[in-house]
């Protein structure tokens, strides 16, 4: 009965922390904004007449939604304002930024060995500069988040995307590391930060919340074909303009090769500005001093609230598979093509400072066979979590291990046993990303404070990135070049066995101590 008795002083723990924080909230219902845009939505306002807002932009909403609705596919519901091909477009762009991006971190290897003729301490250099960019990041989301309430989501989109494709062009002419490529890599952040950001603001003010679950999974999809054609198609570039150069390995093909995704990228993002879905009305209204000095407050209080959730063991755990799932993200685009690269350099057939056309062709096998792979299995992941949301971590944790540990201590990552791993190793990473995700969807928590629970989410995410990638960096110079992997396998184990013992914990509560309140099936 000990036992019984902590669980329940956990949860009103858990349950009173969210009372304490939501009476500190004062709502007015009569002029709450209706729509759910992040950033530009204010639930809780003053409730002063003074300083009430507009009810006109209410109104507004209410007339959009009082418009028949129109259908992306036939069967995805779409707010008022937005058309299908606008929908679609908005899916197209999720799929060119990921695309950039990939190749962008995977070719920074190239830039680093070939370009800048960087022999010692490539990962060390590798890790600081993800870390660096991390930072940005974190500092630039809130930032294009604000501003998004001021400017059209597709405005920020377009300039993200003019971001990414202006330092593309100019990557590969930086003469040093330290500072210029470490300068052009934190502007980089800059767009990657706009588009991240608006990727998922967008994603709210334009569909129905009665198909959130199928458009995050098409967003999903759209990421990962981006990633794929990344691999498959953008990293073939340098040796498709092989003709401009003195010699195959002539090191100016990367440069050639960044210019023309760096220009391809900024044409696309002054298109899509034409077909992107523009904000709807209310949003671009202007709110008093009051109710912004209200948002300040209500963003601490969400950020506290997220960490006050962690009480509840299963966000614990959501927030501990942030942590390596993002880094997956980082070890696999980066570590994997900078390990080829140093490899064939180690086996004397690229030299540093050249291209090296092998490298470039075994991370395209490599990377893009292993993400269409993940891609496919991912789905499976999400109807597991449906059942039970621990197994999915587990399962997810268990395929991890299985693909980092044996690839860490490979000999020749080229190696078609090696490409087995990777694809184990990618599908852990969408696993876990899937999963993780579903871990924290806890009806429990208010409507109002689930933003706080995801930002601290996406922040567990941005350090595990920064920490693993800056620590494996440093392991890949001075021990061994699997170390990063290493890493994200002990952290996949981690994850897995914690989501057995919380599982075994609730099975125990629920037939040992009859603990009827306790689910572990449909949760």
């Amino acid at each position: 009965m000990s036992s019984d008795l902590t669980v329940k002083h956990q949860v009103a723990d858990f349950d009173t922390s969210k009372e304490i924080i939501a009476n500190d909230y004062t709502y007015n219902n009569t002029t709450a904004l209706t729509s759910h845009y992040p950033g530009a939505s204010i639930e809780c306002i003053d409730t002063n007449t003074s300083n009430k807002i507009d009810i006109d932009s209410n109104k507004n909403d209410q007339q959009q939604d009082a418009l028949p609705p129109q259908k992306f596919l036939y069967f995805i519901k779409l707010k008022a304002h937005v058309h299908p091909l606008q929908f679609f477009f908005f899916l197209f762009s999720i799929f060119v930024s990921l695309a950039a991006i990939v190749y962008f971190a995977a070719a920074q290897s190239w830039v680093l060995t070939s370009i800048l003729g960087i022999s010692d301490n490539v990962g060390d250099a590798t890790g600081s500069l993800s870390t660096y960019s991390e930072v940005t990041s974190i500092i630039f989301v809130i930032v294009w988040g604000i501003g998004s309430d001021h400017i059209q989501k597709r405005t920020i989109i377009t300039i993200s995307l003019i971001i990414i494709g202006v330092i593309c062009i100019v990557y590969g002419f930086a003469p040093n590391l330290y500072p210029t490529l470490l300068i052009l890599r934190l502007i980089y952040s800059i767009g990657t930060a706009g588009t991240t950001c608006m990727m998922a603001s967008m994603f709210i003010e334009v569909v129905h919340a009665e198909r959130a679950g199928l458009v995050s999974g098409l967003i999903g999809t759209c990421s990962g074909l981006g990633a794929i054609f990344a691999a498959f198609v953008l990293f073939t570039v340098p040796t498709e303009m092989a003709h401009l150069g003195t010699s195959p390995r002539d090191p100016n093909l990367i440069i050639y090769a960044y210019a023309a995704i760096g220009a391809t990228t900024i044409a696309i993002g002054v298109i899509l500005w034409f077909l992107l879905p523009k904000s709807p009305p209310s949003e671009a209204r202007i709110l008093s001093s009051t109710v912004k000095n209200n948002t300040r407050d209500r963003i601490w209080k969400n950020l506290w609230y997220g960490i006050v959730a962690a009480k509840d063991p299963r966000i614990a755990l959501g927030y501990v598979s942030s942590f390596f799932a993002r880094a997956d993200e980082v070890i696999i685009t980066h570590f994997i093509t900078l390990w080829i690269q140093q490899y064939y350099i180690d086996e004397g057939k690229c030299f540093v400072g050249q291209y090296c056309p092998y490298a470039s062709s075994s991370s395209r096998s490599q990377v893009g066979i292993a993400q269409s792979v993940a891609l496919v299995i991912a789905p499976f992941f999400g109807i597991l979590s449906e059942f039970n949301r621990e197994w999915g971590l587990i399962v997810a944790g268990a395929i991890g291990v299985a693909g980092c540990i044996p690839f860490a201590f490979s000999i020749d990552p080229t190696s078609s046993q090696s490409l087995a791993f990777i694809i184990l190793l990618a599908m852990g990473q969408y696993g876990m990303i899937v999963s993780g995700m579903a871990v924290i969807a806890r009806d429990k928590i208010p409507t109002e404070f689930r933003g706080g629970v995801a930002g601290m989410y996406s922040l567990c995410g941005v350090i595990g990135i920064m920490v693993v990638s800056k620590v494996g960096g440093i392991l890949f110079d001075k021990w061994m070049k699997g170390a990063p992997f290493l890493l994200l396998g002990i952290g996949h184990g981690l994850i897995a066995l914690l989501a057995l013992i919380h599982f075994i914990y609730m099975a125990i509560q629920r037939y040992v101590y009859d603990n009827k309140e306790v689910k572990l099936l449909y949760t």
